[in-house]
């Protein structure tokens, strides 16, 4: 009788000790098991990140590059009323023409705060006069400077080397040799 109440007392100390013991080792199963089904498919699961993650440089460069295309600088405007130029209407009407989504319309920063609203005004003011709405897209003041030069100072270049190329003719005929 001994003997088997010494045997009860030891399994019954046992499970209570067993019950303290088993702190997270449900979880550590778990979390083999989750590991276990992670390593059997890599790199599966990893891929999109990675296809994400190029994908966003590749949409700030184009984001960057129509914010520059899409950008009114200062040969587009008169120097000294503001007011936009034929070429700055032209231009606001190719943004406006262009692919949905990409419609902004970036003014260049001017000099002075007075200058950057007066250039804003010739845009809604040009706006006004294309579609009949000054809100019709959204209107950003941007400090980069697009690459590029007056259409007017490219034109005169043009002209001068035009008129610089000598008259074409042939070669005098010496007899035949």
């Amino acid at each position: 009788m001994k003997i088997g109440t010494l045997f009860t007392q030891s399994i019954l100390a046992s499970l209570l000790f067993c019950s303290v013991s088993q702190a997270g080792w449900n979880e550590f199963w778990d979390r083999a098991h989750l590991d276990y089904a992670r390593n059997k498919c890599w790199p599966s699961p990893f891929i999109e990140q990675d296809r994400a993650s190029v994908n966003n440089y590749y949409a700030q460069m184009t984001a960057a590059g129509i914010r520059l295309q899409n950008t009114l600088s200062d040969h587009y405007f008169d120097q000294e009323t503001g007011e936009l130029t034929r070429a700055g209407v032209m231009k606001i009407r190719a943004i406006l023409t262009s692919t949905e989504g990409r419609r902004d319309i970036f003014v260049m920063q001017g000099f002075t705060k007075q200058e950057t609203d007066a250039r804003i005004t010739a845009v809604k003011a040009g706006l006004a006069e294309l579609v009949g709405n000054p809100e019709a897209t959204p209107i950003y003041v941007s400090p980069d400077q697009p690459a590029g030069r007056a259409a007017d100072y490219i034109d005169d270049i043009w002209r001068r080397e035009r008129s610089s190329v000598p008259v074409p003719r042939l070669p005098a005929f010496n007899g035949g040799q």
